[in-house]
């Protein structure tokens, strides 16, 4: 009975733990400064024309356009929503594993948009990224700039 009781109250610590860390005030960030168009221009290599947004969003528009769907979005997100959703997925829908992006960060094909990709980059309890665009291997670097700037 006491190591039920014992095995009880560690589970119950565990969750209040996690359930207990205060998330991150998003109202108090600005995407846009997180990452500013200069950064997003030198990392995708590309000239930005302009950005668009503020506070929990922010979109990077490229001089030089491919299509419609060219530009860049950059969000920042409450964890325990993009927790609840990472649960929810399985396998491919999640997409593919990022290393070394906060506990947990994924890659794979944005919803409703042809060649669209997003990147979702969770810290458990604390806040949550996700960035749209076209090309994988600047969305990881644009993920890894922002993710050390928000640690």
């Amino acid at each position: 009975m006491h190591r039920a009781l014992v095995a009880a109250f560690v589970c119950a610590l565990g969750a209040t733990g996690l359930a207990g860390q205060k998330p991150r005030d998003l109202s108090k960030l600005d995407a846009c400064k997180i990452l500013p168009a200069a950064d997003v221009a030198s990392t995708l290599k590309r000239k930005i024309m302009k950005t668009v947004g503020g506070e929990t969003h922010c979109m990077y528009v490229p001089a030089d356009p491919q299509s419609v769907a060219d530009a860049y979005d950059f969000y920042l997100q409450e964890a325990s929503l993009v927790e609840a959703l990472l649960q929810m997925q399985k396998g491919p829908e999640k997409g593919s594993p990022v290393p070394g992006l906060w506990t947990e960060a994924y890659v794979g094909p944005a919803t409703g948009t042809p060649n669209l990709l997003s990147l979702v980059a969770l810290k458990k309890g604390d806040m949550a990224i996700e960035i749209k665009g076209m090309n994988k291997d600047g969305l990881i670097a644009l993920a890894r700039l922002a993710v050390s700037r928000l640690q």
